[in-house]
């Protein structure tokens, strides 16, 4: 009888409830991150396979643009935004720095996001390899500028790649990456060869 009451005095449900506790608090925390990928899912265009989304300061001045070759050979830039006839690729935005379209006009409120933004959207991707391409129009800060530039798959949400490259004088061009698509579309190999898009469209060297 001692025994079984010592057993009962120092027995506790508390590592129970404690162990409880963490996997209601792991739940949660899952259910929270798949309602975020939700969420950007729902605010990308329902005909959107892959973006590649540039992206820098947004109090810079200087414009850089995106040129993107799918591996269908069509390019998108600035001024092709459409790619040409049987195109699957186009520019959502071309952001032009601080001073022409990231910021508020004279007299008037508000707010505006913390960084400029070019998009250029997948709506179909055939097999072969696509580059993607920044290149300075202008460059007017004194400091070199910082892009990030990512390559992101809307159904089921996922980002494929992810580079930074930095800036230093009007006319960079630098390959952020290139990725090879099969042929249901999916990434199956990326790497950093250099290349220059620039050229076919008539930008010059």
């Amino acid at each position: 009888m001692n025994i079984n009451r010592g057993y009962r005095k120092f027995f506790s449900f508390r590592p129970f409830i404690d162990v409880l506790f963490c996997c209601l608090l792991m739940l949660v925390a899952i259910l929270f991150l798949l309602k975020a990928d939700e969420e950007q899912v729902k605010m990308r265009p329902p005909n959107t396979l892959y973006e590649v989304v540039l992206t820098w300061d947004g109090n810079s001045e200087d414009d850089l643009d995106l040129y993107v070759q799918a591996s269908s050979g069509h390019i998108v830039s600035f001024n092709n935004r459409e790619g040409g006839e049987g195109s699957l690729i186009s520019l959502n935005h071309d952001a032009l720095g601080k001073s022409r379209n990231n910021s508020l006009s004279v007299n008037s409120e508000g707010r505006v996001v913390g960084f400029n933004e070019e998009i250029v959207a997948f709506r179909g991707a055939t097999e072969g390899e696509n580059i993607v391409n920044v290149h300075v129009y202008s460059k007017k800060d004194e400091a070199p500028t910082e892009a990030t530039i990512t390559l992101v798959k809307i159904k089921p949400f996922k980002q494929e790649v992810m580079r930074k490259k930095i800036f230093a004088e009007t006319g960079d061009e630098k390959t952020a990456f290139r990725f090879k698509t099969d042929k249901n579309g999916e990434v199956v190999e990326v790497n950093e060869l250099s290349a220059i898009l620039t050229n076919p469209l008539g930008e010059g060297e």
